[in-house]
């Protein structure tokens, strides 16, 4: 196996165990709520982790489900990054750990990776033109900054994005994300610069 097929394979392989990673504190808190909370506190440096822009898995009597944690009314919840849990229809439902933009961005990532050999050769080592990178990352800068700085009473209007346009806006940068990712892995850790 080439090289480059080893690096592609690995930056795969740590995407699919991140985001499979990413059911665990709410897959444990149902059982068992404090040490659900502990692996919690270990995704708090990647993510703000507000209880209204994340998603929740929900359990009923039909199974789980995923859902948004909180009604998307447009309504700035302030204070509620410590809340790890939702009840909806007499359900709980314990929040992913990190919100429903970065699930996005993670998903669309390894979304990005699996495709990546269908888009271009794996050991392609030319790293395509910012401009397309920068394109993809405008709806998450509209998105994020506009509803940033409504939050700092920055704006004339309140801006809250909903659960669906984070994780859009996220999908988007994530997936292109990964088609720049795996060439400069390539580039970086090629047989001519290994030695």
């Amino acid at each position: 196996m080439k090289r480059a097929e080893l690096i592609y394979l690995a930056y795969l392989a740590l995407i699919l165990i991140f985001c499979a990673s990413l059911f665990i504190p709410p897959a444990l808190s149902f059982s068992d709520e404090e040490t659900g909370r502990k692996l919690y506190s270990l995704f708090s440096p990647l993510c703000h982790q507000k209880l209204s822009r994340s998603l929740c898995i929900f359990h009923d009597e039909l199974g789980y489900y995923i859902d948004d944690c909180t009604l998307q009314n447009g309504t700035f919840v302030p204070n509620d990054q410590n809340l790890i849990s939702a009840e909806r229809n007499s359900s709980i439902g314990y929040k992913f750990p990190v919100c429903s933009r970065d699930i996005g961005i993670y998903f669309a990532m390894l979304l990005g990776a699996v495709a990546y050999p269908l888009i271009r050769r794996i050991d392609d080592e030319n790293i395509p033109p910012p401009i397309y990178l920068i394109i993809a990352l405008i709806p998450i800068a509209l998105d994020g900054g506009v509803q940033f700085l409504s939050d700092l009473g920055a704006l004339p209007l309140v801006y809250e994005s909903t659960n669906i346009t984070r994780l859009i806006t996220g999908g988007i940068s994530g997936f292109v994300a990964s088609l720049y990712v795996i060439p400069i892995l390539v580039n970086l850790f090629s047989e001519a610069r290994m030695g």
